[in-house]
C-alpha cells in the first residue's frame, strides 16, 4: 500500500507535518486493509492562515474516497479529512456487503 503526501504553496516543507500525516493514514490503512493507496494534498494558504487537506484512498482499483477539509490549524485539517475518509469507507465496506448478502438471497433456492 502506498501512502503520498503532498504539501502545496508552501515554501517550507515542514517534515513534522508530513510525518503526522504518513501516521494518521497508516492507521486508516490498517483499518481498511483492502485499500490501495491514500494520497493526501496539504495546501496551506498563507494569506488567510488557513490549510486545507484533501485525502483521496482507492479501494481495489477504483476511487472510494474523496474528503477535502478546511481549517486554521494543520494537525485538525489533517484529523477531520482523515475521520471524514474513514467514515466515508466504512459506508462502502457496509454497501458492499448488504449487496453480496442480497446476491446469496436471491441466488438461494426459495421455500
Amino acid at each position: 500500500m502506498s501512502i503520498e503526501v503532498t504539501m502545496r504553496h508552501s515554501d517550507v516543507r515542514i517534515e513534522a507535518l508530513k510525518e503526522y500525516a504518513e501516521s494518521r493514514m497508516q492507521k486508516l490503512q490498517e483499518k481498511f486493509p483492502k485499500v490501495t493507496s491514500i494520497n493526501i494534498v496539504i495546501d496551506i494558504d498563507v494569506k488567510k492562515h488557513m490549510y486545507m487537506a484533501e485525502v483521496v484512498a482507492n479501494r481495489l482499483g477504483e476511487t472510494a474516497v474523496g474528503a477535502k477539509e478546511f481549517s486554521e490549524s494543520a494537525k485538525s485539517v489533517i484529523d477531520t479529512a482523515a475521520a471524514r475518509a474513514e467514515r466515508q469507507l466504512l459506508r462502502m465496506r457496509v454497501k458492499a456487503r448488504k449487496g453480496t448478502v442480497r446476491k446469496q438471497r436471491e441466488a438461494s433456492p426459495k421455500n
